[in-house]
């Protein structure tokens, strides 16, 4: 018998349609995730990128020597960055490396990390050394403290390009990440996600720990998702020679976080604590 022109679909039919566009939902959603995931990637690996062209003018303005990591820098406010941003002639505030690149970047978004809004301007970390409490002889990251008066006088001097063994290995700009690093295996405390832009130690102590194989790659991730690995498993890194390049941080080496380009060991250093 014929189907009537104005017969609708029958119950069977609407499932089996329905079907098919959950089964193909199901296929696309994660595809589009993905899609967009890479989009935030490569925006991200263009603000590290503009970030080092930044620093490299600064460079060439400074006598070829590197934008310090904190200074009392004379600067204007931002509504990007908290905290004290205001100063004069006798009292300058003591601000991070952002600043002072903002004169060459004209813009503060680029220092917002897609995947890590809430960071705000805080979404990237400079390779510094952030305390004096390394071990003797440890390798220089390039970023360095400015011991600043209040006039603006610095007296730690700044790293300069020369000193840099090998620029295009040597790690300068890259994802922050939670400070609290320490609490990564204690599962009764959960790090505050407050971003951490500087820590030459804490990245180096990873590492060695990887290294050692005293944990893997998979457990970073999986445990520590403010990690500085957020776009896939994969850390977006500005290297001192101003090229951009994302990469696994398992392939990373202790060369690649100071400005001598060595992996200290007991071996190459005397001064390694035994």
């Amino acid at each position: 018998m014929l189907r009537r022109k104005d017969q609708g679909f029958t119950l069977i039919e609407l499932l089996v349609v329905i079907a098919i566009i959950a089964i193909l939902a199901a296929i696309l959603f994660p595809v589009f995730a993905q899609a967009r995931e890479k989009a935030r990637a490569i925006s991200c690996l263009s603000n590290v990128k503009q970030m080092g062209t930044a620093s490299m003018m600064y460079a060439q303005d400074y006598d070829e020597s590197l934008v310090f990591a904190g200074n009392r820098f004379a600067h204007q406010n931002d509504s990007c960055f908290n905290g004290n941003s205001n100063y004069n002639a006798n009292n300058r505030a003591w601000v991070d490396w952002e600043i002072p690149l903002l004169a060459y970047t004209k813009n503060s978004q680029i220092f917002i990390c897609p995947d890590k809004r809430e960071f705000g301007c805080f979404g990237y970390a400079m390779n510094v050394d952030s305390s004096n409490d390394d071990f003797p002889g440890s390798p220089s990251p390039p970023g360095a403290w400015g011991s600043a008066t209040s006039t603006g006088g610095a007296v730690v001097g700044p790293v300069t390009l020369a000193a840099v063994v090998a620029p295009a290995e040597c790690l300068f700009i890259y994802d922050s990440h939670d400070e609290q690093l320490e609490n990564l295996f204690s599962p009764s405390i959960v790090g505050d996600n407050v971003p951490d832009t500087e820590a030459w130690e804490t990245m180096d102590s990873w590492l060695q720990a990887l290294k050692a194989g005293l944990t893997n790659e998979t457990t970073l991730i999986n445990n520590f998702k403010a990690g500085p690995w957020r776009h896939s498993g994969m850390l977006n890194i500005c290297w001192l020679d101003g090229h951009a390049k994302a990469k696994k941080f398992s392939s990373l080496e202790q060369k690649n976080l100071d400005i001598e380009n060595i992996n200290y060991t007991i071996s190459t250093d005397p001064l390694w604590p035994e």
